[in-house]
């Protein structure tokens, strides 16, 4: 999600810092890179290593914090990406406005950028941002259906959670002050409405205020005054049951919500939750950055930015931090894949990818690179044996394992398919595109039911970054399947 529309209590006027600040690679001047992994967090940083290794298992304790929604002993799996510079002067180079950082959905997963001024997480702005993202991240492995209200209600929900310093203890449930402050001056959506709001193509920034202010103030009302029956509609969701058909039977008889809503919204009362934090991982691994790697992530940076500045400006400074990356390390793979995603010469990626699985035999964005350049037609066999090596290397990116299967589908090998495809979706359930190629298989194996399933949950999880043009192709193929199979299917996926 990028927050520059919808989340305006996470802008703020940018600290003043350096004059001319700009994170460089070392080579020009710029400081020493490294990139510090935990359990959970992949942090690439011009701060010391020191301080990007507090970050990260400050974030691992936000994480902690967050799972509590859902329990003592819930730990899914996955890594985020995260690029933390020195200081939000840094920033403006890659943004226009005053934000203290970015989300974006990108092809290697989710991207966080912030500046490091505030390194080890407080109590503001910075902290709400990174909590509402993994919050997404983290619901879409509990909730594998979802109503679009009810995953930025629950996420803004859980976006004040922090973690008290001086006790280590998680405190959830506290209000959204900004959501609370719009919905007692503007009113809010009826629920009736917010259902409405999957349908929804394109709205204005006033109404995707309303529509988030409204979903918020609906979840914070309902765990805090149905907290059994909610607890029951996660449950069903949970269960990959149809959110409308679980959220009727939840509350059914619930008694006049909307009433009692409007009670509660001018009560000010609420539960907050202070609970013990459990353990989290401390294990980091740090290794230093060389300075094609920092030119692939100033690249990225460009790339997904935000503010007013031209999606083919952003392209072109992209593609001048490729060139520079490539004169220090003409087979840094890093480097290449950003490369490849601008879309420049198939034929160069491709003489680039073979040189690279020579000079990085162990590397499976080497081979993934590679399989996505080879020709369909005349090196199927080659391009199968890449996706697979890919696969055997990097055995927990969803995302590579994903390309496999799409493979598999696209040759007519279902039954080869469908185990990866499901390895995939087990490693990222909220991940449309894992959920629809595991559809497309089981559908070609006449698993109906699964099938209609997994396309409804695959259509579930496309939320406001999603392009109209792909959420108008999983819809026509949601209609195909119901063409074929019918559309009494509506309940948990097998």
């Amino acid at each position: 999600m990028k927050f520059h529309v919808v989340l305006m209590s996470l802008v703020l006027a940018l600290s003043t810092g350096c004059a001319g600040s700009r994170a460089l690679c070392p080579r020009e001047g710029g400081r020493t890179w490294s990139e510090v992994q935990s359990e959970h967090f992949r942090i690439q940083t011009n701060l010391t290593p020191q301080s990007a290794t507090t970050t990260a298992l400050e974030l691992e304790k936000l994480r902690r914090a967050l799972l509590l929604a859902w329990g003592t002993d819930f730990n899914p799996p996955g890594s985020v990406d995260v690029i933390l510079l020195r200081n939000t002067n840094e920033l403006k180079e890659f943004i226009q406005g005053d934000y203290v950082g970015f989300v974006a959905p990108t092809q290697q997963g989710t991207l966080l950028v912030m500046s490091g001024e505030g390194y080890v997480l407080d109590d503001g702005p910075e902290q709400e941002l990174q909590t509402h993202e993994l919050a997404h991240e983290l619901s879409r492995h509990v909730l594998l259906r979802q109503s679009r209200w009810l995953a930025e209600g629950l996420a803004q929900y859980l976006q004040t959670t922090h973690v008290k310093v001086s006790t280590q203890e998680a405190v959830l449930g506290r209000a959204n002050k900004n959501s609370l402050a719009y919905v007692r001056q503007h009113g809010w959506l009826d629920v009736d409405d917010l259902w409405a709001w999957d349908q929804k193509e394109s709205m204005s920034a006033a109404e995707t205020q309303q529509h988030y202010a409204s979903a918020w103030v609906w979840v914070h009302y309902l765990i805090n005054m149905h907290t059994e029956r909610f607890d029951e509609l996660q449950t069903r969701l949970a269960r990959a049951e149809d959110p409308r058909s679980a959220w009727d039977i939840a509350f059914k008889d619930a008694g006049d919500l909307r009433g009692d809503l409007r009670t509660f919204v001018w009560s000010g009362r609420s539960a907050i939750l202070t609970l013990p934090l459990p353990p989290v991982p401390r294990d980091v691994t740090v290794r230093e950055l060389d300075s094609a790697d920092v030119h692939a992530l100033r690249g990225r940076m460009h790339l997904h930015g935000i503010g007013a500045r031209p999606q083919e400006e952003r392209i072109q400074r992209a593609r001048a931090e490729v060139e520079q990356g490539l004169k220090e390390d003409p087979v840094s793979v890093s480097v290449a894949v950003l490369a490849a995603q601008l879309q420049q010469n198939p034929q160069e990626h491709l003489a680039r990818a073979r040189t690279l699985v020579q000079a990085h035999p162990d590397d499976g964005r080497a081979w993934d690179l590679l399989a996505e350049h080879l020709d369909m037609n005349s090196e199927r066999q080659a391009m199968e044996q890449a996706r697979q090596r890919a696969a055997e290397l990097l055995p927990n990116d969803s995302r590579i394992l994903a390309s496999l299967a799409a493979h598999y589908q696209q040759t007519q090998q279902p039954e080869k398919g469908l185990p990866v495809a499901r390895r995939a979706v087990e490693l990222a359930p909220g991940d449309p595109y894992a959920l629809t190629l595991q559809a497309a298989m089981s559908f070609q194996l006449d698993r109906c039911k699964e099938a209609l399933g997994l396309q409804r949950r695959a259509l579930d999880m496309l939320h406001e970054s999603t392009p109209d043009s792909y959420r108008k192709q999983l819809r026509d193929r949601l209609q195909l399947f119901e063409a074929k199979c019918g559309t009494n299917t509506r309940g948990a996926v097998p």
